[in-house]
């Protein structure tokens, strides 16, 4: 997932670097809220060696250069392999807002991600991506969802993954139950936590 966040904010420079010109006059006495560029219908791949790497894709799309903010409507996107061929990762959100100085975003309304290795899905009605940190999380009183390709899942509310140690856990209430290494390890109503490529506490 971190690296479909990072793809995301390179994709998206091409647009920041673009602007709509006011005139001098005009420019100055627009507002930091009025966007400098407005595309419908927005669409971008990332290419690495020839091949396509990152494709971003959003019904509306804005750029605000004062803030260094994108925001996104109806976002879609795809990760591949290096055969340019192979799916890693998808997902969309309803809205997105990615900050370009800090490689730091939010997303909200029906956040899904799949990430085909770990055969991983993540749905959550609200996810923020801390780019310095390399952290993802949602608020605490919002409901996450994790579902794997083998049926097991958690749900629970105060997700947060990390991505340098690809651990994640639930600071709130978590209940379902969890497939590792022929374990199923039920959850309910406890802190879960998982470090991947191990099996959970218990």
């Amino acid at each position: 997932m971190a690296a479909a966040f990072v793809a995301a904010q390179v994709a998206l420079v091409a647009l920041v670097g673009c602007s709509l010109d006011y005139g001098d006059g005009l420019a100055n006495d627009l507002s930091e809220d009025i966007p400098d560029t407005v595309v419908h219908g927005f669409s971008h791949t990332v290419v690495e060696n020839g091949l396509p790497s990152f494709r971003i894709e959003a019904d509306r799309a804005e750029s605000y250069q004062g803030k260094r903010l994108m925001v996104l409507s109806g976002v879609r996107f795809r990760e591949y392999g290096r055969d340019g061929v192979e799916l890693l990762s998808e997902g969309g959100a309803e809205h997105a807002s990615f900050h370009t100085d800090t490689e730091s975003a939010e997303l909200s309304g029906s956040v899904r991600f799949y990430y085909a290795p770990d055969g991983l899905t993540v749905e959550s009605g609200y996810l923020e991506w801390d780019g310095e940190a390399r952290r993802l999380s949602s608020r605490a009183d919002t409901v996450t969802t994790l579902r794997d390709d083998d049926g097991s899942g958690l749900t629970g509310s105060g997700f947060a993954a990390d991505a340098a140690s690809r651990s994640f856990e639930f600071a709130n209430r978590a209940d379902g139950r969890f497939v590792a290494v022929d374990d199923v390890v039920a959850v309910d109503d406890v802190v879960a936590e998982y470090d991947s490529g191990e099996e959970p506490d218990r």
